[in-house]
């Protein structure tokens, strides 16, 4: 083991002998530790040649028997050990040390080449080693005193004549261990190797076919970090890059193409180009290609007439120096014969690779930046139904984006399809939370928060015009509906039905039968009492009941109904009601409800009407149903109709009415015959049409809420259209036992 001291001391008059060496005249890291601060571990430099200090403690010399007293250094209390460690390796280091009772220690490691007792023509063994110790470091320094600068050098790598060390890839390790006083060093230098680093892939091709026999693809490392070796063949001995090793290479003419699977941040290797002419100008170049199969460098700097000694030459291609933040896709290694049109052969030896996104502390790069969210998806508090967009921003390059269910960093619910920097929810109904993850071609993601969508029930307000009471809200039937039950109080109101509920609301029809109107799914109705029959609030007379209602004859209108909306009218009697306590015994009901008018206006279609417990009377303007133009989805069912002095009856839908498949479909007419008092057709098209919304009429046996049966009754009615024109129905008779 040898060290060099570079310095004499200052004082002592003392000459000690000086080695030269040809090393570098700037050092990688040079610090005298005043802008660090931490303890225990920390780095000086920076990526890709910073080195990890771990063990020392940072501290203002303030002791005058120390070296540089009043600067920061490194230094160690008795017992201790302090580490420098690099990944890359060191070439040089250099440094100040002293220690007070001089006992301080230093022991390095390196990656050494181990030629010794190896068979001829055998890979030679390279193994990481331990390379002498320097014991009793200078002591009791002067005041203002320096002690030794101490020089060391990893391996001459053939260029420098003496070494200290024959560590192939520089030193990885200095250890320092201190025995019984205070060690301090500082100052500290490096210049780290040349050499290649430890890549993902390290290879000098031993294990692969022999000769000149084609061996491609040679596959290097595991996927996905994978190099594929495409066109080239295997050489062995003195045709490779290093005697007694295996390379890999192409001849005179030829090119040969490396792709990577996942691109790679550096590509390190050695190269040369061996010539059988005079010539020594390299012939072989490698072409440099990004992601997007750009081409983004080209190098010739292969050595070429390879001497004795072997010199070949170090090459190390950076992907995002060369403008490719997402790395680099493939290289084309190209011989050409125009240069030197004698025989040539090209091989590279020791080829490793970094792909993107290694860790930097531990690949010896530094990781390519991450892409940043600038702006967080927020959470959100909307109604049910609403539809609901989060977003997100993010700078980088190339981002891409996936969206999740649930918090923040749980992948187990990737919304299909959600890859943008927006998501759109759609209509949303219940709670629910998201979270995006953001990713960059040059690797490294980043998750975002969580955004959390918080949904409330809108409160629909169920009485939008006129008069009425709530008497009941939320109520479960015993058939599994829910509804809300409303008291008419005055002539008219409107009402609307809150989703997946039914609206009802209540009041007395001439013939003190009390009225039910229910109504379900998107759109509104109004109910007006004839101002001619209405009557205030009072006891209906037919019922055990002390609840107040309104009396009149009503005449309905629909409004933005579609076919998910449905509509019914029936009078409370003993065939429906749960509670059959509201029935004196004896008494006798009308049990049908007797209405003007049902109009559909605004609407896209309906599902359905149920009115098989209802009867449309009047003497005057139109009577029945009126929904032109809109087609009714499943079926309508009414009781009779029978206009008296110039009143016009209808049952007047759109075309394509009852087209759904359900139970008991299309238009019924239930226990009536349909035969008018003052004989006018019924109309069931428009003026200028004679086609009709329904393809024949049905008419069956019912009963009334009484339980009293209505049995099947034929059609007395004439059909025609808005004009007067008559057009032919057909009808069925049916009777449902």
């Amino acid at each position: 083991m040898k060290f060099k001291n570079l310095l004499p001391y200052l004082f002592g008059f003392i000459c000690l002998p000086v080695h030269l060496y040809a090393l570098p005249e700037e050092l990688v890291i040079f610090t005298d530790f005043e802008d660090i601060s931490g303890e225990g571990e920390f780095f000086i430099g920076e990526e890709p040649n910073r080195v990890k200090l771990v063990g020392f403690t940072l501290e203002t010399l303030e002791d005058p028997t120390l070296l540089h007293s009043g600067t920061k250094a490194i230094t160690l209390a008795p017992g201790q050990e302090g580490r420098i460690i690099s990944v890359k390796g060191i070439q040089l280091i250099q440094f100040y040390a002293a220690e007070s009772a001089g006992a301080g220690k230093i022991e390095f490691r390196g990656v050494k080449l181990v030629t010794a007792g190896v068979v001829s023509g055998a890979e030679p063994q390279v193994v990481i080693a331990e390379n002498g110790v320097i014991e009793g470091l200078p002591t009791d320094i002067s005041p203002g005193a320096n002690p030794l600068l101490y020089s060391f050098v990893s391996d001459s790598n053939i260029f420098l004549d003496t070494t200290d060390f024959d560590f192939l890839d520089g030193i990885v390790e200095m250890k320092v261990l201190n025995v019984t006083g205070k060690f301090s060093l500082d100052d500290l230098g490096i210049t780290l190797t040349d050499r290649p680093v430890n890549n993902t892939v390290y290879d000098t091709f031993e294990g692969f076919s022999r000769g000149d026999g084609i061996a491609s693809p040679i596959v290097l490392g595991v996927s996905p970090i994978t190099a594929t070796l495409d066109g080239g063949f295997i050489l062995g001995g003195a045709s490779g890059v290093r005697t007694d090793t295996q390379s890999w290479g192409i001849n005179n003419g030829e090119s040969a193409t490396i792709t990577f699977e996942t691109p790679a941040f550096e590509v390190d290797f050695y190269g040369s180009t061996v010539v059988t002419s005079s010539t020594t100008d390299p012939d072989t170049t490698v072409e440099v290609y990004d992601t997007d199969d750009n081409l983004i460098g080209t190098f010739s700097n292969f050595e070429a007439d390879i001497s004795p000694e072997f010199k070949p030459g170090f090459i190390s291609i950076n992907g995002v120096e060369l403008g490719a933040p997402g790395g680099i896709s493939r290289l084309v290694m190209k011989d050409d014969q125009n240069i030197n049109p004698t025989f040539s052969r090209s091989t590279i030896d020791d080829f490793g690779f970094t792909p993107i996104g290694a860790p930097g502390t531990d690949a010896g790069f530094p990781p390519p930046p991450g892409p940043t969210i600038t702006a967080q998806p927020e959470n959100q508090e909307v109604l049910a139904g609403s539809s609901v967009t989060v977003s997100v921003t993010a700078s980088g390059d190339g981002l891409s984006y996936q969206w999740y269910l649930g918090p923040s960093g749980d992948t187990s619910n990737p919304i299909a399809e959600a890859t943008s920097s927006s998501l759109n929810k759609g209509e949303v109904n219940e709670t629910s939370s998201c979270w995006v993850r953001v990713s960059q071609i040059a690797g490294g993601s980043v998750d975002s928060d969580t955004a959390v969508i918080t949904v409330s029930v809108p409160v629909v307000p169920l009485v939008l015009e006129g008069t009425g009471d709530i008497a009941g809200e939320n109520i479960q039937h015993p058939n599994g509906n829910v509804f809300d039950q409303i008291l008419l109080t005055g002539e008219s109101i409107r009402l609307q039905a809150r989703p997946d509920q039914i609206t009802r609301v209540s009041f007395m029809d001439e013939n003190e039968d009390i009225v039910q109107v229910e109504f379900s799914g998107t759109g509104t109705f109004t109910v007006t009492l004839d101002s001619a029959t209405f009557l205030p609030p009072s006891v209906p007379p037919r019922y055990n009941q002390a609840v107040e209602y309104v009396t009149g004859k009503p005449s309905l209108v629909i409004d933005g109904a579609d076919s998910g909306t449905f509509f019914s009218i029936f009078t409370v009697g003993r065939i429906n009601a749960v509670n059959q306590a509201l029935f004196p015994e004896g008494q006798v009901y009308d049990a049908q409800a007797d209405v003007t008018l049902v109009e559909v206006i605004n609407s896209t279609g309906m599902g359905g009407m149920q009115l098989s417990n209802t009867v449309f009377s009047g003497n005057t303007g139109r009577i029945g149903v009126d929904a032109r133009g809109v087609p009714i989805a499943v079926r309508l069912t009414v009781g009779d109709i029978d206009a008296d002095g110039d009143a016009v009856p209808h049952l007047l839908f759109g075309e394509g009415s009852f087209t759904v498949p359900a139970g008991n479909p299309g238009l019924r007419i239930t226990g009536g015959d349909l035969e008018q008092t003052n004989g006018a057709s019924i109309v069931v098209a428009e003026s200028g049409s004679t086609t009709r919304g329904f393809d024949r009429l049905i008419t069956q046996n019912n009963f009334k809420s009484d339980n009293t049966p209505q049995p099947t009754r034929s059609i007395a009615a004439t059909f025609a259209n808005d004009d007067g024109d008559e057009i032919t129905v057909e009808v069925d008779e049916i009777t449902i036992e």
